[in-house]
């Protein structure tokens, strides 16, 4: 399902107007995008939780290269589903 996808079903389900719906999903993306940016996380009870991990440092090969670069440790976007997700 893309976005424009989920903008339509949800726009069919709830009987609203599709440019409110794309302005509401486009908001919520953002928020999440801007929070996670951040550092901070986000939960949804019964979804799951949107937070960053940390990525430890390690050598990474290039090929083409031919070399061996040093990759510093970095934060990474995660999802954590909750456990009606993992009971399923």
């Amino acid at each position: 399902m893309t976005r424009a996808d989920l903008t339509q079903e949800i726009s069919r389900v709830n009987k609203i107007d599709m440019t409110e719906v794309s302005v509401i999903t486009e908001a919520l993306f953002e928020i999440i995008k801007n929070e996670i940016a951040n550092g901070n996380k986000i939960t949804f009870k019964g979804f799951g939780t949107f937070k960053t991990k940390l990525r430890a440092a390690k050598k990474v090969q290039l090929i083409k290269q031919k070399q061996t670069v040093d990759l510093a440790e970095h934060h990474i976007p995660a999802f954590l589903p909750s456990k009606f997700f993992l009971n399923k």
